[in-house]
């Protein structure tokens, strides 16, 4: 059941962020969802789950965009993999640090694609543009990052609350929920 929740909201996710997010277009750019929900995931769960969940939601975002084939999947796995493996070193709690980490984690998901854009495109200037465009999504993912950071905790702890409740009522020993 856990498992078909977390399948339902990262489909949802995907919804929120393929459709209505296009209404919140600042300069012919949007916030990267994906990307904060792949930092949530290297905070909470570690480094192995947040490479992961990072890779594969970056291989569904390469799917159902217009860009190169895997650019996302590994720029996304290696994000969840170094914000995973450094939980234990940031302070996540203010609003201030989340701001600065998904700045820093949008920064280092906009070099690796860049990067990967510069070695397989022919055409510098449209490589160029992509690059001033990936830089300002990073701004605005991480001024919109707090805000989606208190939805996934609120959802996290609404879900935890509701199996432990559901686990109570039935009986049934041995269902972790994973936190």
């Amino acid at each position: 059941m856990n498992a078909a929740l977390n399948i339902f909201f990262i489909t949802l996710l995907f919804v929120f962020q393929t459709t209505i997010l296009h209404s919140f277009t600042i300069l012919g750019v949007r916030p990267d969802i994906v990307l904060i929900l792949t930092f949530f995931i290297g905070v909470n769960l570690g480094e192995d789950k947040g490479t992961t969940l990072g890779f594969a939601l970056g291989l569904i975002q390469d799917c159902l965009s217009s860009t190169l084939l895997g650019a996302n999947a590994f720029s996304k796995g290696v994000v969840g993999f170094i914000f995973g493996y450094l939980r234990d070193k940031i302070i996540f709690e203010n609003t201030f640090s989340q701001f600065t980490f998904i700045l820093l984690a949008s920064l280092i998901d906009a070099a690796i694609v860049s990067l990967i854009l510069f070695l397989t495109t022919p055409d510098k200037t449209q490589a160029t543009i992509v690059l001033k465009k990936l830089l300002l999504s990073s701004v605005y993912t991480s001024l919109v990052g707090p805000l989606f950071i208190f939805i996934f905790v609120f959802f996290r702890d609404k879900a935890v609350v509701f199996f432990k409740k559901r686990r109570r009522k039935s009986g049934i020993s041995g269902l972790r929920i994973m936190r």
